[in-house]
């Protein structure tokens, strides 16, 4: 059975054909829209483009969802309500939604971690920062929705606010979007460094965590701002689930560079855990594909 997967982030839409062996057979990118009715549009269309290819569609969305009415709810990157029953042919039973950050976890613990670990916290670095949890081998939904990790509260600084409206998130501070952004004040301030040269080629953010860049002393002072309250971050959540594995994925992960040795060596250097272990950290398998996959993995288990 083909699906026809869609990986929903505030910036783009990923969509791709996932066969049942989870393999994507084709895929594309289109950007978010700023209102229900072009988001509809473009799902319609994208369907219309694999027409007869596909037996099911799924929808992994950045925020809120009610699987029970096919809707997508709210998230601090779209915040506008998506009612799919309005799909062209929409049929209950040929559709599935979910959160993103919940597929993604999902696809990396069914199909790569299943055997190994039974607690996996994955988070995925992009326009925010979205987060599952998989407890026991199973999704932790809490009453509905848990999991919005993005959104714990891991700075006093009263100036960072949020798109949730709190201040202080991690989103605001550390996502993959942050990064991008710091890059390019970084960049202004000192454009002949070698970062700044670096980031005009690329335009990532994560080459920040390149340590093969020689980096000035405000460029090594702003990384490591950075890296402290990703560290923050997965220490405040592994004291909360003891979770076995910590995985991280979003649109950074394709090129993390050397953002996991950073978070390893500031955690290493700043935290003690008695009796305990802190869990590993990897980067996702399956890259910036793991919503799509994981997003048909689910619709499979509808």
């Amino acid at each position: 059975m083909n699906i026809l997967s869609f990986d929903v982030g505030g910036t783009t839409i990923k969509y791709g054909l996932v066969n049942q062996d989870f393999e994507v057979l084709s895929k594309g990118s289109i950007e978010t829209p700023d209102n229900e009715n072009n988001f509809l549009n473009i799902i319609d269309t994208v369907a219309s483009k694999y027409l007869d290819k596909f037996e099911k569609i799924s929808i992994a969305m950045p925020g809120f969802v009610s699987k029970k009415e096919s809707k997508y709810l709210y998230g601090t990157n779209i915040k506008y309500e998506i009612d799919f029953k309005k799909l062209e042919g929409f049929e209950p039973s040929k559709f599935s939604i979910d959160n993103d950050g919940n597929v993604a976890a999902y696809a990396e613990y069914q199909l790569n971690y299943k055997n190994k670990v039974e607690n996996l916290i994955m988070l995925t670095f992009g326009t925010g920062i979205g987060g599952g949890i998989i407890s026991n081998g199973k999704i932790l939904r809490g009453g509905s929705n848990a999991g919005e990790l993005g959104h714990i509260l891991i700075s006093d600084d009263s100036q960072i606010q949020c798109n949730c409206g709190k201040r202080g998130c991690l989103e605001s501070i550390v996502s993959a979007r942050s990064w991008t952004e710091q890059c390019k004040v970084l960049s202004q301030n000192e454009p002949e460094s070698e970062l700044a040269i670096r980031f005009s080629e690329q335009n990532l953010g994560s080459v920040l965590f390149d340590e093969k860049i020689k980096l000035t002393s405000e460029q090594i002072l702003s990384r490591d701002i950075i890296i402290s309250y990703i560290s923050r971050g997965l220490v405040s959540i592994f004291e909360i689930f003891n979770n076995e594995l910590f995985v991280l994925g979003g649109s950074m992960s394709s090129q993390p560079y050397s953002l996991l040795n950073l978070i390893k060596d500031n955690i290493d250097s700043n935290f003690t855990f008695t009796a305990r272990v802190f869990p590993e950290i990897k980067i996702s398998k399956f890259k910036s594909d793991s919503g799509i996959i994981g997003s048909a993995l689910l619709a499979q288990n509808d």
